[in-house]
């Protein structure tokens, strides 16, 4: 089904509040919070992104209380208290209720399936999301984090009106896979991580280290030939935002703004100053020059090319040389591996969930090398096929 119009406030820029609840380190504090939630409006933006699991919907809430029906709230279902994926009729009816409750607010604009849970029919959910429409609790909804199977499931079945996907300069598979799919239902994208959770900001480095909170300590971005690669394209960017006096971050979030199919880009930096310079990013997109975005996106195909080829290298490597001694590094050269064949769409979603739980449990037992090399061979033997048809291309 094709969505004519987006009917919720919105603007080019959301504002996102994981980030809010700690994820990059210490949380922030509530008032501090509200004062980057009111600047956020201050500066342009309508929409506001958050999840029950963040941790900042109470900030959310209590921060757009003066300017509510100017702007649009979207928060996330799926994973329930235990930290289990949790889609049943009960769940997504009892949590609803519950952010509407945080937030102290009588609907919500744009609720969104976070993660897959497969003992839920997607039938079923899409029941549930209709019945909190009729309801007036919610106002539209929309999916997340889901294979792409899913996703078709969620837009044969339902009406979705967005579709969250992880997108920069330096992440681009998820939106490559979901455009074809845009174009036949209309949906809008709704892009986040657009400055590659800093990496294109040009204050990263080679040897860049994060405190044990922060989940880029254990991001594939900040890793091996994905860094590198990384801090390339950053400079590229870097490059082209002198000629309009603007920052590599500001470059990669008007790209960003600049492709098919986006309507919403989320920044959630919690630094003031650099909530300003995202926000300039709004008025860059309209400045421009065709030939130059031209000149990112060519340059962006190039480099992604060449990283694909050294990443499939690596993982043959790892599936095929002696594992490390060390069970932690071990460990991390299959996770490694796994993380990537999932990105190139050479292993099933959940058998690689499947062997990333069991490598995980294995990587601080000194007595698990038998373990991980079962892990080993089973990766090669269902990795092996389709490297051989993707290297010989």
């Amino acid at each position: 089904m094709i969505h004519e119009q987006w009917d919720i406030p919105f603007s080019r820029l959301g504002y996102g509040c994981y980030a809010l609840g700690g994820a990059y380190g210490n949380k922030v504090d509530p008032s501090r919070g509200e004062k980057l939630i009111h600047l956020a409006y201050d500066l342009g933006i309508r929409f506001f992104d958050t999840a029950d699991r963040y941790g900042s919907e109470e900030i959310l809430g209590k921060a757009v209380k003066p300017f509510r029906r100017e702007v649009s709230i979207a928060t996330k279902v799926g994973v329930d208290s235990q930290g289990k994926m949790n889609l049943s009729k009960n769940h997504v009816l009892s949590a609803c209720d519950a952010s509407l409750k945080r937030m102290k607010t009588d609907y919500l604009d744009l609720y969104q399936v976070h993660y897959d849970d497969p003992g839920a029919p997607v039938s079923q959910v899409v029941e549930v999301l209709e019945q909190l429409k009729k309801q007036g609790k919610i106002r539209q909804y929309g999916v997340g984090h889901l294979p792409l199977d899913k996703t078709r499931q969620y837009l044969e079945y339902g009406r979705p009106l967005s579709v969250l996907a992880e997108m920069s300069p330096v992440a681009l598979n998820r939106y490559q896979e979901l455009r074809p799919l845009q174009e036949r239902c209309g949906f809008g994208i709704i892009a986040f991580s657009v400055t590659g959770r800093g990496l294109l900001t040009g204050k990263v480095g080679p040897n860049c280290r994060f405190a044990p909170g922060d989940i880029r300590s254990k991001d594939p971005l900040f890793m091996r030939l994905k860094l590198a690669s990384g801090l390339r394209v950053m400079e590229k960017l870097a490059q082209l935002g002198r000629n309009y006096s603007a920052s590599p971050a500001q470059v990669a979030i008007a790209w960003v703004l600049s492709r098919p199919g986006v309507k919403v880009a989320l920044t959630g930096p919690t630094d003031p100053a650099h909530l300003k310079e995202n926000c300039g990013a709004m008025h860059l997109n309209l400045d421009l020059d065709p030939a130059d975005l031209e000149e990112i996106s060519a340059f962006i195909r190039s480099e992604n090319r060449a990283l694909q080829a050294q990443i499939l290298q690596d993982i043959q490597e790892i599936t095929r040389e002696p594992l490390k001694p060390d069970p932690a590094e071990a460990a991390n050269d299959l996770l490694y591996a796994l993380e990537h064949g999932v990105e190139y769409n050479l292993l099933p979603h959940e058998t690689a969930v499947r062997l990333f739980v069991r490598v995980m449990k294995y990587q601080k037992s000194p007595e698990s090398r038998g373990e991980l090399l079962e892990c080993q061979r089973e990766i090669r033997t269902l990795l092996q096929a389709a490297l051989r048809e993707l290297l010989s291309n």
